[in-house]
């Protein structure tokens, strides 16, 4: 599926293999998409979602590929808080080994945090995630951002708030290879 972009380009969307060596290629730079397209962004969102959680709209989209969108971004203005954004969105297909981990070191790039910079027209220090797991930790944030809040609800499950540093890994290429450190790909 092709979706074009503001930018006049256009963006395939990655779907198929799993394992990191079937879908990552090493050798191929990364690209951000910075203001990716609303529309591209909340189809890619439904598309790879499971579960309960129903998108909604942010003020930013950032966009990640390699050949293929692979991962998106989300931003918005809080209302409140001890933060300057809350990313709503961290969306990378399931099926896709470890490219949510790629997508969150991306993150928190400097490149990131200029395109949020940017958008906002102030300095970007933190984003705060919200998010709800039956396990009293998200394994996948653990790495990346402060867990901040842990609030058990009856039934089963916790509502889980982390807070994310943005700018702390220098560049789109050290955030690849940290990745790549970490999960042993060469």
């Amino acid at each position: 599926m092709i979706y074009s972009v503001k930018s006049g380009g256009s963006v395939a969307v990655a779907h198929g293999p799993s394992r990191v060596e079937e879908w990552f290629e090493p050798t191929t730079p990364l690209k951000i998409l910075p203001n990716l397209k609303p529309s591209i962004a909340l189809a890619f969102r439904k598309r790879h979602i499971k579960g309960f959680i129903v998108p909604g709209g942010c003020n930013i989209y950032v966009g990640l590929q390699q050949k293929e969108l692979f991962g998106v971004l989300g931003f918005s203005n809080p209302e409140y808080g001890n933060f300057d954004l809350f990313m709503k969105a961290d969306t990378t297909p399931s099926e896709l080994e470890y490219s949510t981990d790629l997508l969150l070191y991306v993150m928190r790039t400097k490149e990131v945090k200029s395109i949020l910079e940017k958008k906002f027209c102030r300095e970007i220090k933190t984003a705060y995630s919200l998010a709800f797991s039956r396990h009293d930790q998200i394994n996948r944030y653990r790495k990346h951002g402060k867990q901040v809040k842990k609030l058990a609800i009856e039934g089963g499950g916790y509502n889980l708030g982390y807070i994310f540093e943005l700018g702390t890994v220098p560049s789109l290429k050290a955030a690849k290879a940290l990745w790549m450190q970490n999960h042993k790909i060469k």
